[in-house]
């Protein structure tokens, strides 16, 4: 019974609950009690003991069972944030810390919590589950699906009526606004650089040369990718690759270099018995004023690929933690898909952008996420390549999305890749919109959405660098 009401929304549970039903209150008590019990946590601070989250924890349910029915809330989850905040501003407002259990017996064994965390883990989630509430309500739902019901990419899909890309989407920016309410920088592909390797991408200009893209007559032909998102290399052994990453300072009037990155397909391996190549990374930083957002401390140092007939897979990514922790994570790890995961390699060809005269872009409705839409000459600096453009577009996109544009030539290497953010796509809640943060950057238009030019990447041979 539990489970058929699983999937039921919040006004459901809370008009079964109001006639009294149990069973459904049940539902919606394993439904918040672990982002409730943070936030109490949170609340509390040196006071927050365990058993003091228990106990307000507990009476907090114990009214939203009493008040439900009388004061039928429009939003049971704000609802019930709110109920305890006033139980935590009791308990810290009293002369004694009460200590006193709930006198429901069964209502006690409905809240008991199966496989509670300890009090140092309830500390460090609490930060992060009250983190949850500034992040916008799609993304929000995405994250406690996934983290806090633990349903899976499949079940959250079928939840909301959405592809699965969509919610890894929504999980994705929902964790960066979750880093940003916290303070903390995304995991990024810094990594220490031997002196070989630094010698190498030191080569790369300071200032991103100037780049021109022109539309050509040619029809694009399909495109087989073979790279690995977007890191430009194959993971075919002895492949090796050297790029950029160029963001704007001064408004997007000028581009600056902030790190290099020089990649080989060293050695075939074996992870978790799957045949693949051993890929060495080695990447430097560069110190630049005036980011929108500060690059990561944690550093890649290996990553593990492969090619099937019809898919670039990512099987594990090694990085170094500031304290010379390294950690590993696979594609057995959970989230492992979210972040990395494979790539279809077949990129259909077709006219899915419409351009209006006034320069704003139309999507077609039957699109598919990653296409190839027309052949463009790509001059950076001197040097001129003949590319397929390729887009990728969340099929479901809004303005916390980001689009790719990437250049791809008729080898099927990437010259040039463009990540153009969402408007409201930000480093902090509050921030004003992207397209006033970066206000001389190049802007998309796509079906009524601002995306802003944030991002260049750039290959050694499409800088002239030897």
């Amino acid at each position: 019974m539990v489970e058929s009401m699983h999937n039921l929304p919040d006004e459901d549970l809370t008009e079964r609950i109001c006639r009294g039903d149990q069973q459904a209150f049940l539902v919606l008590v394993r439904r918040y009690e672990r982002s409730l019990a943070a936030l109490i946590g949170r609340r509390l601070g040196a006071a927050g003991t365990v058993d003091a989250v228990e106990d307000l924890l507990q009476e907090t349910f114990v009214q939203a069972w009493r008040g439900l029915a009388s004061q039928s809330p429009r939003n049971v989850r704000a609802w019930l944030y709110q109920v305890a905040r006033n139980r935590c501003s009791d308990f810290l407002r009293s002369s004694q810390r009460r200590e006193r259990t709930v006198d429901d017996e069964s209502l006690a064994v409905m809240v008991n919590r199966l496989g509670a965390t300890d009090a140092e883990q309830r500390r460090v989630a609490a930060e992060v589950f009250e983190a949850f509430e500034a992040v916008p309500v799609r993304e929000r739902q995405a994250l406690e699906s996934f983290y806090l019901e633990g349903l899976s990419i499949a079940e959250i899909a079928a939840r909301h009526r959405c592809a699965p890309g969509t919610v890894k989407r929504r999980l994705s920016h929902g964790r960066d606004w979750v880093r940003a309410e916290l303070g903390i920088a995304p995991v990024g592909r810094e990594t220490a650089m031997n002196r070989d390797s630094q010698a190498k991408v030191a080569r790369f200009p300071a200032i991103r040369p100037g780049i021109v893209v022109e539309r050509q007559p040619a029809t694009a032909m399909p495109i087989d990718m073979r790279e690995l998102t977007w890191w430009f290399l194959v993971p075919e052994l002895h492949d090796e690759v050297r790029w950029a990453e160029y963001q704007p300072v001064q408004g997007g009037s000028t581009w600056r270099l902030a790190a290099a990155t020089a990649m080989k397909a060293a050695r075939p391996a074996v992870l978790h018995d799957r045949d693949c190549v051993e890929i060495e990374v080695d990447q430097t930083q560069e110190t630049v004023d005036g980011l929108l957002i500060a690059m990561s401390t944690d550093r890649h140092t290996k990553v593990w690929g492969r090619l099937t007939d019809t898919e670039v897979e990512w099987l594990g990514v090694e990085r170094l933690a500031p304290d010379g922790t390294r950690k590993l994570d696979t594609f057995l790890d959970d989230g492992f898909e979210l972040d990395w995961g494979a790539c279809p390699r077949h990129v259909e060809v077709g006219e899915w952008l419409v351009e209006d005269p006034n320069g704003s872009l139309k999507r077609r409705p039957d699109s598919p996420a990653v296409f190839a839409d027309g052949v463009f000459a790509v001059r950076v600096g001197s040097r001129t390549f003949n590319c397929t453009r390729v887009v990728e577009m969340e099929k479901e996109a809004t303005e916390l999305d980001v689009v790719i544009v990437a250049y791809v030539d008729n080898g099927g290497r990437t010259v040039l890749f463009r990540r153009y953010d969402g408007d409201r796509r930000v480093p902090h809640d509050g921030s004003p919109p992207r397209r006033d943060l970066l206000p001389d950057a190049d802007r998309l238009v796509i079906d009524g959405m601002t995306f802003v030019h944030s991002y260049d990447y750039l290959t050694a041979e499409a800088c002239g660098v030897p």
